[in-house]
């Protein structure tokens, strides 16, 4: 058997992409249906959440989509549903608000036109002209890609108002609501307290100062009078009044805005989650601008410092305050050290009770921080489902195909080479190929990949052992695919396009090996060619021919966007298959068939 050790890493390689896209677990059942999208209003907001499976309405089981939604449209009052194996109680007023999708059967991600998703309609308020829309598109792409979404478009809609609409699959309101309608404003504030003697005091600004005083609720400075809660701005710096204590006027001056982060730090250096009291909190570094900084420098210029009797460390008596679109996202201490200092890299800092929802948060706000403030807010006006773009029969009709266009290549090969035996294991290597990239493509197979490394690795060491013809080639084969197997990507168009590239030039490079082989023989008496020859000399334009397919691909990766890099990639993965994989082993079946 181990003569033929490239037929059996073939068969080992089709039995791994076989449980890659077949072996899924269903933790709740193989029957209901995957939540996609909870509005604002529904009651079963905050109690349930997107991604959930629902198998049971009011202890009734869903079998799927088409069930539920006739099942709710005419559901009021008090109703339960066990949603990933828990039972929840849930009143209705008016509507559910809970817009579902079928699970899925395999392990493989399909993309908005194979599965469908949600349409998401947002509108920006008081904005017409196209300027100002295409920030707004530009700036919500740049979130979707920071964010890493998957598959999401965005469409400009005109008509007496301005419209977004935003197709993606599995988009949740939490996404809609936190990230994309998020208006992004940030603003970092500092605490400015000023010590008053008799109503007097001094309000310290870098190296000026200006003479403060109080009167029956009202501040004058620098000739103004100002009201509790007024802003006014002194040396380009925007502040505010908040209050007064018994010996202190307490001012919040604006140091840092969002045109003001230059750069957004990410590396694990500067970026983390660490647990701390029952939660975990997670921090990141953003670089401001020099004039940020200044404005950090003169506000904490002249503020007291306090000693912290507990950790034994000196901070000042004041909080820089982090706002979000006017929400406050977090406050901290500032260092002593840093009073009056121009600081360019502060740290941003947050907390939740569990990491799941830290690390989310956390990428939120860079996300949010890097991409930018939006012009204007967004306000959703409608969600609803939307059906697969290329139909429920898609599958149905490419197996179809496919099996007429396997007929179709072996009545040809037949009719070309009048042997049969050429023509079926051409058929059987192009579906393997098929499989091996979906089986490549499919999630939560790193485990059977991995496995599938392990035992390739071991049939390569014992045929290499046994002293059985090795080269590079196989054992790039035996690492690189399995690799590439512990990826994911989404299975759309695009990809399915790349994957007829690659059938298509494999077919044509397994006719190059026939033809070497049935004309070598035809010729074998003229002059002498072994039949390692003739498949070395076949594998020689192969390879040629393989490398300038990649070679053309490649710039698409990098330059290219959405699709074409969705086709690129598909189709240098389907070539590497090809030649690392399936070609030697359709090689050595043919040298068998034919010694």
């Amino acid at each position: 058997m181990l003569k033929h050790w490239r037929v059996l890493i073939l068969l080992v390689m089709l039995l791994g992409a076989v449980l890659s896209i077949g072996l899924k677990l269903y933790p709740y059942g193989r029957y209901g249906v995957e939540i996609v999208y909870i509005t604002d209003d529904s009651p079963a907001r905050d109690v349930i959440e997107n991604g959930m499976q629902i198998t049971e309405l009011n202890g009734e089981r869903i079998e799927n989509s088409e069930d539920w939604n006739r099942r709710i449209s005419n559901l009021t009052g008090n109703i339960s549903l066990r949603a990933n194996g828990e039972i929840y109680e849930i009143e209705i007023v008016d509507i559910l608000g809970i817009d579902v999708m079928d699970i899925e059967r395999t392990n493989l991600e399909f993309g908005l036109d194979l599965r469908g998703g949600t349409r998401i309609i947002l509108t920006p308020e008081n904005v017409t002209d196209k300027e100002t829309m295409d920030q707004i598109l530009a700036t919500l792409q740049t979130r979707a890609n920071l964010y890493g979404l998957k598959e999401i478009k965005f469409y400009s809609i005109k008509g007496e108002r301005s419209y977004i609409q935003v197709e993606a699959t599995g988009l949740g309101s939490e996404v809609v609501n936190q990230l994309l309608s998020t208006q992004g404003k940030f603003e970092a504030k500092v605490g400015k307290p000023v010590t008053i003697n008799d109503n007097k005091g001094n309000f310290i600004l870098g190296d000026r100062s200006y003479p403060v005083t109080y009167n029956n609720g009202t501040v004058e400075i620098n000739n103004s009078l100002i009201q509790s809660n007024d802003t006014f701005t002194l040396e380009g710096i925007l502040f505010q009044y908040l209050n007064k204590t018994d010996d202190k006027l307490i001012f919040l001056g604006t140091v840092y805005e969002g045109e003001d982060i230059e750069l957004v730090y990410t590396d694990p250096q500067r970026s983390g989650i660490v647990p701390r009291g029952g939660g975990y909190n997670f921090y990141f570094v953003v670089l401001v601008s020099q004039d940020g900084a200044q404005r950090f420098a003169d506000v904490t210029t002249g503020i007291p410092k306090i000693l912290d009797i507990e950790i034994g460390e000196e901070y000042l008596d004041s909080n820089i305050y982090l706002f979000l679109d006017n929400k406050l996202v977090s406050s901290l201490r500032i260092g002593e050290s840093l009073g009056g200092e121009v600081y360019t890299t502060p740290q941003i800092q947050g907390s939740r009770l569990n990491m799941e929802d830290a690390i989310e948060e956390k990428l939120r706000l860079q996300t949010i921080l890097r991409s930018g403030a939006l012009p204007t807010k967004l306000e959703t006006v409608s969600v609803d489902i939307i059906s697969p773009t290329l139909g429920k029969g898609f599958f149905s009709s490419t197996l179809y195909a496919g099996l007429f266009a396997g007929i179709a290549v072996i009545i040809i090969i037949f009719l070309r080479y009048r042997s049969i035996k050429l023509a079926l294991p051409l058929v059987f290597i192009g579906l393997s190929e098929v499989l091996i990239i979906l089986g490549i493509a499919a999630t939560n197979d790193s485990f059977i990949w991995g496995t599938v490394m392990v035992v390739n690795a071991s049939i390569a060491i014992l045929a290499w052992w046994k002293k059985q013809e090795m080269d590079i080639y196989a054992w790039a084969g035996v690492i690189i695919i399995p690799l590439l197997g512990m990826l994911s990507w989404t299975i759309d168009l695009p990809t399915i396009g790349g994957i007829i590239a690659a059938i298509g030039t494999g077919v044509d490079h397994q006719i190059i090996i026939a033809d070497e082989v049935v004309i070598g023989r035809k010729i074998e008496e003229k002059i002498f060619f072994s039949m390692k020859e003739k498949i070395k000399s076949a594998f020689f334009i192969i390879f040629g021919a393989a490398a300038t397919t990649i070679a053309a691909m490649v710039p698409l990766v990098f330059l290219g966007i959405g699709l074409v890099r969705g086709f690129a990639i598909t189709t240098m993965i389907g070539v590497l298959v090809g030649i690392l994989i399936t070609r030697p082993a359709y090689a050595k079946i043919v040298e068998v068939l034919f010694k």
